[in-house]
């Protein structure tokens, strides 16, 4: 079995941002103090722990649980030491300096007037990296278990482990999150999002650069376990952390690293905070796009498809890694139909595969797609992967028809997604449940898929955009039994068209080759009330 998700505490306490600065206490090499501790995380459910001053670095001071250190033999201690001392070095010279270059400052000198952040070394339960607890950071009064000052919490099973400097990079960025948001912006940030910089954190400082038996490697492997677990809802489960951090890879090869840095300093919160950056960095893109592009790179995976590489990741180490798509295949003439029920932000990847023998021109591929709840709100592209080697992309809003399916296309994937919800995440979010069928047909008659914008004013003269197929030159269409004057084939799938005048009410759409084959969009467009003069 894999190992389990960081566990790591993140405590929401009245805002109380008071520059409160008691008398430091002595805090020199082999001074004691006993510091309060979260039952919840802490070996044998301890509330506090006795610790010793082991090593002191420019920006640190490292405190080691007394009782862990007694149960080590003489060996044990040289090495411990030894351990402690290469730490404290790499902590100034690497994982300090650039933490707060990247994410931002950490609160100096905070509550306890010292520019040293406490790192205290003590027993976690099994498989806890470590935990930063914001209780710390306010004064006693107003949580009764702060130990006062800026502190992380790191589990000396690791000591001797590689990982235990990618465990201190993830803590320090939880303590430079709660100075920017919650001290300095008055926002408590996202738990999944404080998460999904904490794990970057680890690639940005370098640990993750030799792929075996890194944190990126296992957080790949919890991923592929269980691939649809939701972006945003946070339970602190190994499946959590694959998706963050899977996420946190593909914005920053998208976007650079500067993209959370951006996220870290604005005053928002979640996806607004995301969106906020993106558009601080110049990009046009939200955070739904950014997301169904991500879905998109995790089947693909590919550089080379689409515009500036967004179906895939740049990270060296992530070129090999795509997802398994629950594949259903077309062996005869027939339908395909499937049910979920989803959360919002976890995506789900179907391949439908042409193994049919007959390549009849006139067999197109229907898909229909459905929601029975109101709120949600499903985005759910399509990719046509030709014979050929060529790729098509498409969204379908009801349904969408795949023409030459039979003759040309070798499969289809399709990627639904509720992305309604954006705010007041919770470890259980409700699921929305939706219904695909796709289904061969024959077609060899003009079809209408979408028509956009499907609403107009009485007078006409909007510009109307068709989406279907079979259209060719010469083609009739009709609204409410009255003909378009101006139509424009843009391709056999696409049409642009001016609505003619017709009294307020919905309308057949209905189109006409001139062999005299048609077809009819029931209700497909609706005349609204006049124009309203300036």
């Amino acid at each position: 079995m894999r190992a389990r998700g960081l566990k790591i505490l993140i405590i929401s306490v009245i805002a109380y941002f008071a520059f409160f600065a008691p008398v430091a206490s002595a805090n020199s090499l082999g001074s004691q103090k006993v510091f309060y501790t979260d039952s919840r995380y802490n070996y044998q459910e301890r509330t506090a722990v006795a610790a010793t001053v082991r090593a002191i670095s420019e920006k640190a001071y490292f405190y080691v649980e007394n009782s862990w250190w007694d149960s080590l033999n003489s060996y044990q201690r040289v090495r411990a030491n030894e351990e402690l001392k290469n730490l404290a070095i790499e902590f100034e010279t690497n994982i300090y300096p650039k933490s707060i270059e990247f994410f931002g400052d950490v609160w100096d000198p905070g509550i306890d007037n010292d520019s040293r952040v406490t790192i205290l070394m003590t027993k976690l339960i099994e498989n806890a990296g470590g935990y930063f607890d914001s209780c710390n950071m306010y004064p006693i009064d107003i949580c009764n278990r702060s130990n006062e000052r800026e502190m992380v919490i790191i589990n000396t099973d690791f000591l001797f482990d590689s990982k235990m400097k990618s465990f201190l990079g993830h803590e320090l960025q939880h303590l430079i999150n709660w100075n920017w948001k919650e001290r300095l912006a008055g926002q408590e940030e996202n738990v999944w999002l404080n998460e999904m910089k904490s794990e970057y954190s680890t690639t940005m400082l370098g640990y993750n650069d030799r792929y075996n038996s890194s944190i990126l490697e296992m957080r790949v492997n919890n991923f592929l376990d269980n691939q649809h677990d939701p972006l945003a809802e946070w339970r602190g489960e190994a499946g959590d952390y694959g998706v963050i951090t899977l996420f946190s890879h593909y914005l920053a090869d998208q976007f650079g690293g500067n993209i959370f840095s951006l996220i870290s300093k604005n005053a928002l919160t979640g996806v607004i905070g995301i969106n906020q950056s993106l558009k601080q960095a110049g990009y046009s893109d939200d955070f739904n796009t950014v997301f169904t592009n991500w879905t998109l790179a995790n089947y693909y995976n590919n550089l080379s498809l689409g515009a500036g590489g967004k179906y895939g990741y740049t990270n060296t180490n992530l070129k090999g890694f795509r997802i398994s798509p629950t594949i259903s295949n077309f062996y005869s003439y027939g339908q395909i139909s499937l049910s979920e029920k989803v959360k919002d932000w976890s995506p789900r990847w179907y391949l439908l595969g042409n193994k049919l023998k007959d390549t009849n021109n006139s067999v197109a591929l229907k898909i229909e797609f459905a929601s029975s709840d109101s709120k949600s709100n499903f985005k759910v592209p399509y990719m046509i992967n030709y014979k050929n080697g060529g790729h098509e992309l498409g969204f379908i809003n009801e349904t969408a028809y795949i023409f030459d399916f039979a003759k040309n296309v070798e499969s289809v994937l399709i990627i639904p997604s509720n992305q309604s919800k954006i705010i007041n995440f919770t470890s259980n979010d409700s699921q929305s449940t939706f219904t695909l069928k796709a289904s061969t047909v024959v077609i060899d008659q003009p079809v209408i898929a979408k028509i956009s914008p499907a609403i107009g004013p009485i007078e006409g003269g909007n510009s109307i955009s068709i989406e279907g197929g079979n259209f060719q030159e010469g083609i009739e269409v009709y609204f409410g039994g009255v003909l378009a004057s101006e139509i424009a084939l843009i391709d056999e799938t696409s049409l642009s068209v001016v609505a003619p005048s017709h009294a307020p009410g919905l309308v057949n759409v209905w189109v006409k080759t001139l062999d005299g084959k048609s077809s009819v969009f029931a209700q497909g467009y609706e005349y609204g009330q006049k124009k309203t003069s300036n």
